[in-house]
């Protein structure tokens, strides 16, 4: 686990470099000694131009260090194949394990953390960032490495031949690197703003894509040509800016000049008769090189800054600070038919700049015995399905205490706690992948037969039965092939195969007809037995049929107790009552209520 590993974003940017050392020594000697065989065959070049204008003619030493040229250049195709393939390599891997840190972080990570970070930033972070971040190891660092090499290697030559060329290098060589890394300090953050609006480019395409179906009903395309091509000449006019400071800032005069003041001082001393012609050869064919190097050097100095930029924010999110905690000392054993009580809770949810709104739990003492059946019943908003949230830790209260059999929930893992706690939420999610993958996914060890008779007991197995790949038919994205009451059987099978000891239902029959749901709700009768279970619902017969109804209404505890007593008690509930599906009929003293959940 990668988080508060890194304490900053060069640290994230260099792990690549430490997490293989053995990898990194082999890849940055040879980017050395790859400078070092781009130096050598045009110093060798000077000695044979000496050597053929001495004797004019091809000697056997002439024909060594021609030789000896081409043999410097078969070493070096080869030691660049080496280098490259070594910071491969090295970042390859490390690109691999940080994109499966990243991803475990976050997925770990608590639904507060999901509520504040938009999951499309996550998708661009966790491809973009990282990719980017590998294009500043590899090429960037690895050509740097070789360039820096070759500037060494040319002003200690330069320096040895004559102290003026020296000092021409000294002072023109560390300028023109410091204007490339002005450059890139100049155009780096109009890089990042251009990152930035990529992903509002990517999200708001993905928006549309995903919502295409809402956007045709209404007739909303025109809408939405028009707001992607506003987002769409913002990225362009970006492009524009960062191209136009590309253009015009050009720290590689330097170098020219450096070159241009070398040759003129060089055949100078030709003429005076202190350098050979292949002396100046040597001169100009080294601060060619660099000159040539020195077009590349800016832009991947823009790509480390630009990688540094990535790192920090891939750092931000890994050091999230989680307000839900694991303990230190979690709790093994617990008797999960024990009782459940919510002692003096608040509960609100963080905004996106991660502070907390309003309490949407507010001083909640509820105490649920247990084995029973319990119905969680009230208006929109009025916290139900957080109380749901609360005992699957999802989140921990901000005040207060939730316990079960005594013992605080912060004081048990959330996974042992999501072991023994299942839900049939409201909003039901299906992955992209088989049905009995999908029925499967809190078992994932269950047999065939097992994930079979999960269907068959939530009143699924018929219509997946029918269907040409059966249990084998693929999902689309979201489970959006099947309809709603499809959707929340498999979600029902699922819970059921995941065998939870304290059952959290969600409103989860909404979507399901009268006579699927008559059958249904004899699996779930069956299900429910020997086990707690809350249901929030707003249906007649799960109330009738409830050891205890709890009514909540803006965050606060209204009323507990079963259907008579609140009848004639609460007139909260007496109002809600009124308002339900068959509630006139059973009034009226007609006990069939047609079945509702």
């Amino acid at each position: 686990m990668a988080k508060g590993q890194y304490k900053s974003a060069l640290s994230y940017q260099l792990s690549a470099l430490l997490r293989y050392p053995g990898v990194t020594v082999v890849a940055i000697g040879l980017a050395l000694l790859a400078s070092l065989l781009q130096a050598l065959p045009i110093i060798i070049l000077g000695q044979a131009i000496d050597e053929l204008a001495l004797t004019n003619q091809l000697t056997p030493r002439f024909m060594m260090l021609v030789f000896t040229i081409l043999g410097l250049a078969g070493g070096l195709f080869a030691t660049i194949f080496a280098v490259g393939y070594a910071f491969a390599i090295m970042v390859l891997r490390w690109e691999r394990d940080a994109r499966q840190e990243f991803f475990e972080v976050v997925s770990e990570n608590s639904m507060t953390f999901h509520d504040q970070v938009d999951s499309r930033m996550l998708l661009a972070v966790s491809m973009q960032d990282i990719r980017w971040i590998r294009f500043s190891l590899n090429p960037a660092l690895r050509t740097i490495i070789t360039t820096i090499g070759s500037f060494v290697i040319t002003v200690v030559f330069l320096w040895i031949i004559d102290l003026t060329l020296g000092i021409i290098a000294v002072i023109g060589i560390p300028l023109y690197i410091y204007f490339a890394y002005r450059y890139a300090v100049t155009v780096e953050p109009v890089r990042r703003a251009r990152s930035e609006q990529n992903e509002r480019l990517t999200a708001s395409s993905q928006e549309v894509f995903r919502g295409i179906e809402v956007v045709r009903a209404f007739g909303a395309e025109e809408y939405e040509y028009e707001k992607f091509g506003k987002v769409s000449k913002e990225y362009q006019r970006i492009q524009t800016r960062e191209g136009r400071l590309t253009a015009f800032y050009r720290p590689t005069l330097i170098m020219t000049a450096v070159t241009g003041l070398s040759f003129l001082y060089g055949s100078n001393q030709v003429l005076l008769g202190v350098f050979s012609v292949g002396t100046l050869v040597q001169v100009l064919g080294l601060l060619v090189a660099l000159d040539v190097a020195g077009w590349i050097l800016p832009r991947f100095l823009l790509e480390i800054r630009g990688g540094y930029v990535n790192a920090q924010r891939i750092v931000n999110i890994l050091n999230w600070k989680d307000p839900l905690k694991e303990p230190d000392k979690p709790r093994l054993t617990l008797n999960w038919a024990g009782d459940i009580v919510f002692e003096n809770v608040n509960f609100s949810y963080a905004n996106n700049n991660g502070k907390n709104s309003n309490y949407v739990l507010k001083n909640l003492n509820l105490r649920i015995p247990g084995g029973s059946r319990v119905a969680l019943i009230g208006g929109p908003g009025g916290g139900k399905s957080t109380i749901l949230k609360l005992l699957l830790r999802l989140y921990d209260p901000t005040e207060g205490r939730v316990l079960i059999d005594g013992i605080d929930l912060r004081n048990i893992h959330t996974r042992k706690v999501r072991k023994a706690v299942g839900l049939v939420e409201q909003d039901i999610f299906l992955f992209r992948m088989s049905i009995r993958d999908n029925i499967a996914f809190g078992n994932m060890v269950a047999s065939d037969e097992e994930v079979i008779e999960a269907a068959k007991r939530a009143q699924a197995h018929e219509f997946i039965s029918i269907m040409p790949d059966g249990y084998d038919a693929a999902i689309g994205e979201r489970g959006m092939t099947l309809s709603g009451g499809q959707r929340q059987r498999l979600a029902i099978a699922r819970t059921i195969l995941h065998d939870p000891k304290i059952l959290l239902l969600d409103d989860s029959v909404s979507a399901i007809d009268a006579q699927t749901e008559y059958f249904l709700r004899k699996a779930l009768d069956e299900v429910m037995q020997d086990r707690t279970s809350i249901t929030v619902t707003q249906r007649l017969r799960t109330l009738l049929e409830s050891d205890l109804i709890v009514v909540v209404d803006k965050g606060e505890l209204v009323a507990v107790g079963i259907h008579k007593e609140l009848l004639e008690t609460s007139e909260h509930y007496h109002r809600i009552f009124e308002r339900l599906p068959g509630a006139l009929q059973y009034a009226n003293g007609v006990t069939d209520t047609g079945g509702g959940m």
